[in-house]
């Protein structure tokens, strides 16, 4: 395996520390996070040693590196942790919602009262209507549109409901701000 840079090396195998920081100098934080200034790195090593810490590179851009004396296995973990954070924020999970064309009424009804309050939440909603059998594909489609005449406040991802297989399916987002979409509140 080879990598074409440092970068690649640092996500493998995180920021170099102890002895595989092999400049001259280093600029050293202590662990109490104050500024020491430019040292020799053996020197840098003594002091994270007598510590009982790591001596890690957190800023390998500069000249010289900035090294800071550490627990790496603690930062290790708080870097992992907030990477996770961070990309549990970003994305909402689409829920999804099935309906077949002989369902009944109550179950429409409480299906689409659970849809309309994701998307309060901020969540997408895919609606679903799976055709089985000798089910009629008209029938399905009746009901489907009287499905989707309860999301005229809301904006589809789609233009208009898909047809895949024997199944048809429309995505909802929240905003209604989607320009050129069916049911969008903004006029192009």
């Amino acid at each position: 395996m080879s990598f074409d840079n440092k970068k690649d090396l640092r996500k493998k195998y995180g920021p170099r520390k102890n002895e595989w920081i092999r400049v001259e100098e280093v600029q050293l934080i202590d662990e109490k996070g104050e500024n020491i200034g430019t040292i020799k790195t053996t020197e840098a090593l003594k002091i994270a040693q007598e510590a009982g810490l790591d001596l890690v590179e957190v800023g390998p851009n500069v000249r010289p590196p900035v090294c800071k004396v550490m627990d790496y296995s603690k930062y290790i973990y708080l870097q992992n942790k907030k990477s996770r954070s961070n990309k549990k924020g970003k994305a909402k999970e689409t829920k999804e919602f099935r309906f077949t064309p002989v369902i009944d009424k109550a179950d429409i009804d409480h299906r689409i009262g659970r849809a309309k309050e994701y998307l309060k939440k901020g969540h997408p909603v895919k609606l679903t209507m799976y055709i089985k059998g000798r089910q009629s594909r008209e029938q399905a489609s009746d009901v489907f549109d009287e499905i989707l005449t309860n999301f005229e406040d809301y904006s589809s991802i789609e233009p208009d409901p898909v047809k895949q297989g024997r199944n048809i399916f429309i995505t909802f987002k929240p905003d209604g701000k989607t320009k050129n979409k069916q049911n969008s509140k903004e006029e192009v």
